[in-house]
């Protein structure tokens, strides 16, 4: 008759497995797990775990046991949606504990039903998931079926209720583990508090050209009992924003109706004018061959600017003398004058006429250049 009824068991699950296979999320149809005869009367309503294990099972010990709520530390999770209900039953200071794991196959949401063709979560494949261990004992593998009878969540998303009646069979033998787990939780208090809105700071962009330029931004919003409030706001990122300051207003309403508002500013700025001049007469000391040339920065807005080049000058032996020079200015719109000393590298500057380039940089919204090659005439000092 065992060999009999196990074949009959293997068909049913191979059958109820095609199912899950044909209908995606659907749970298995006619797995129902009926608990077994116990001494112990299974509470209908609460928070409790009953297990009645069969002579031969390794985990519940071949003895009938029942956890409430009144003699134990029972917590079960099951996020609204998800697929994986979890839950922890502790007695006294760890006299006795017990974790329990009910799943749906990879990437569906657990519903009520009934699961067959369960394997060891979480390693469980394209299968539901069971796993029930506890007292330092678990299963390496197991197999078994589930009925999820009921199941439901506030309108925040905390669990309300979750039961589910269960039969594990470690390492693929006869002998199984009957079980019921049931969660009770209260309802949670009104939600009155609104979500917190992330908001960047305020948004400086240079545009490509005098009108403006779309705008990319990242808002979010964070809330204890909505894991997803929405967001809004207006203008939205990747709009496009004119030349000047808009201010983005933006609000996060979670599942209680809760509104949180908040704004930031975007400033578009017109692309950066800079440009560079060199004065025509610069100076060298006498003494030392030191040249002293300069011109003028012209910006559209305050910018930094590092200037850099090369002075040369040739005399008539052909023997150029030449040198390089770096200095540094602070641009304040709509020009600034610059100067610096030139040392030769290989002799001594000398009036007359030399060449000089130069070339300006500066980094603000974006990076801007500008270089000029100029003739100039030095005079003694």
């Amino acid at each position: 008759m065992k060999v009999l009824w196990r074949m009959r068991s293997r068909a049913l699950v191979a059958a109820s497995v095609a199912v899950v296979i044909a209908l995606g999320n659907v749970p298995s149809a006619g797995a129902e797990v009926t608990l077994p005869p116990g001494s112990i009367p299974v509470p209908s309503s609460g928070t409790f775990l009953y297990m009645n294990s069969e002579p031969g099972d390794f985990i519940g010990q071949g003895i009938e046991q029942l956890y409430t709520s009144d003699d134990s530390t029972i917590n079960g999770s099951l996020p609204q949606g998800g697929g994986l209900f979890s839950a922890s039953v502790i007695q006294g200071n760890f006299d006795h504990f017990w974790f329990v794991e009910i799943a749906a196959r990879p990437g569906e949401p657990l519903v009520e039903g009934s699961y067959t063709g369960a394997l060891r979560f979480p390693f469980n494949d394209d299968a539901p998931g069971l796993s029930v261990s506890g007292d330092g004992r678990g299963c390496n593998t197991l197999t078994g079926q589930f009925d999820v009878d009921e199941i439901s969540h506030a309108s925040t998303g905390e669990l309300l209720v979750f039961d589910a009646t269960f039969e594990q069979h470690c390492e693929g033998g006869d002998p199984a583990l009957f079980g019921r787990i049931r969660i009770e939780n209260p309802p949670p208090p009104p939600d009155v508090t609104p979500p917190t809105l992330n908001l960047p700071g305020d948004i400086s962009v240079e545009a490509p050209d005098a009108s403006g330029t779309n705008v990319d931004y990242s808002v979010t919003a964070s809330d204890d009992r909505d894991p997803n409030p929405t967001v809004s706001c207006s203008p939205s990122s990747g709009s496009f924003f004119p030349v000047g300051t808009t201010t983005v207003e933006c609000q996060a309403t979670d599942a209680s109706g809760n509104v949180a508002t908040g704004s930031f500013l975007v400033q578009v700025f017109a692309p950066l004018e800079l440009d560079l001049t060199v004065n025509s007469r610069g100076s060298v000391s006498a003494r030392t061959g030191t040249a002293t040339i300069s011109g003028t920065v012209t910006c559209s807005r305050p910018i930094s600017v590092d200037l850099s080049g090369t002075l040369q000058q040739q005399f008539a032996r052909r023997v150029t003398i030449s040198g390089t020079f770096s200095t540094h200015v602070d641009c304040t719109a709509p020009s600034t004058s610059w100067s610096t000393s030139v040392t030769g590298d290989n002799g001594r500057f000398g009036a007359g006429s030399a060449n000089v380039t130069v070339n300006a940089s500066g980094c603000e919204l974006s990076c801007h250049s500008a270089s000029v090659a100029s003739t100039i005439r030095l005079t003694g000092r």
